[in-house]
């Protein structure tokens, strides 16, 4: 009996192992790559990135090639162009030319090697169901910010507050521009004017004012709400006016005077894909500022500290 139940097991053992051995492996190794008379484009960098997209379907540079591999061949002319054709285990071959010039520098063998994946995926159900399971596992972009670095456009209505004695305080107008740096950095610049005055016994003092902004700061991204903590600096122009009252004896001016100075600012965006609601604070000091003098006395201040708030829309 014991025999018997020893033998039996034995047979059972042998019959898995075959199983095991009979069971078909994950597909690795089937694809060749072939580049020649290429000193422009090196082989080294098309075989990374490549290697990137379909891992180890890609064959390592001198290893025995299978009888069913799929092969992609890269030949360059002169520097000019290159031809690309993509070989499958059964079926016709796929030929295409990709001009090197249209892609200076480091872009050629990203374009070489992202136009062969794309040949080879036609042609090869391995390497297609490689590129499909890389596309599921790829993390979701974030709806909030620009895709891929887009540079959005902002349109504010803001109001400027220089906050010392006799300050300019106003209502303007602001353009922005930004970019998102990475995952974690933003750049962004604007161009603002605004406007605004006070009135005394001599007559009416009014302000206008455009100026530049420049940002660079930490970048935080959420499903519905984006957010900027940046440093960086605004500078400009006022344009100063004097109006006298009838009667004063005062007599009306006009100046231009150049203002700028350090800034720190922070930004929410509210919304989904590009189209947000845009929440701005800004505040600063500035290192060269402008007065508007009536009777020896300051009458409209651009200088000192200053604070200013927008809302508006991003797209």
């Amino acid at each position: 009996m014991q025999r018997a139940f020893r033998i039996g097991a034995f047979a059972l053992a042998t019959a898995a192992c075959a199983i095991a051995f009979a069971a078909p492996l994950p597909a690795r190794g089937r694809v060749l790559l072939d580049v020649a008379a290429c000193p422009e484009v090196p082989e080294p960098a098309i075989r990374r990135i490549i290697g990137i997209e379909i891992g180890d379907l890609l064959l390592e540079a001198g290893a025995a090639t299978p009888a069913d591999a799929d092969r992609l061949s890269v030949r360059c002319a002169g520097g000019e162009a290159a031809w690309l054709q993509a070989r499958g285990a059964a079926g016709d071959p796929v030929d295409r030319t990709i001009r090197l010039t249209d892609f200076p520098g480091d872009a050629a063998p990203r374009a070489l090697a992202l136009a062969g994946i794309e040949m080879l995926a036609a042609l090869s159900p391995a390497v297609r169901e490689r590129l499909q399971t890389r596309q599921a596992a790829a993390p979701p972009a974030s709806e909030t910010a620009p895709a891929g670095g887009r540079i959005a456009v902002s349109a504010s209505a803001v109001r400027r507050d220089f906050i010392g004695a006799n300050g300019f305080g106003g209502w303007g107008g602001r353009v922005g521009v930004e970019r998102p740096v990475g995952a974690r950095w933003l750049a962004s610049g604007d161009l603002e004017l605004d406007g605004g005055g006070v009135t005394i016994a001599l007559g009416d003092a009014t302000a206008w004012l455009v100026s530049l902004g420049g940002f660079w700061g930490v970048n935080a991204i959420g499903a519905h709400v984006a957010g900027s903590l940046s440093l960086g600096a605004r500078a400009g122009l006022a344009r100063l006016d004097g109006m006298p009252a009838g009667g004063s004896g005062a007599v009306g001016a006009s100046a231009l005077r150049p203002w700028w100075g350090p800034a720190i600012a922070a930004r929410g965006v509210l919304g989904r894909g590009a189209l947000g609601a845009v929440l701005s604070l800004e505040a600063g000091f500035t290192a060269r500022g402008a007065e508007a003098l009536a009777g020896g006395a300051t009458v409209l201040a651009v200088k000192g500290a200053w604070l200013t708030g927008g809302v508006g829309l991003r797209f």
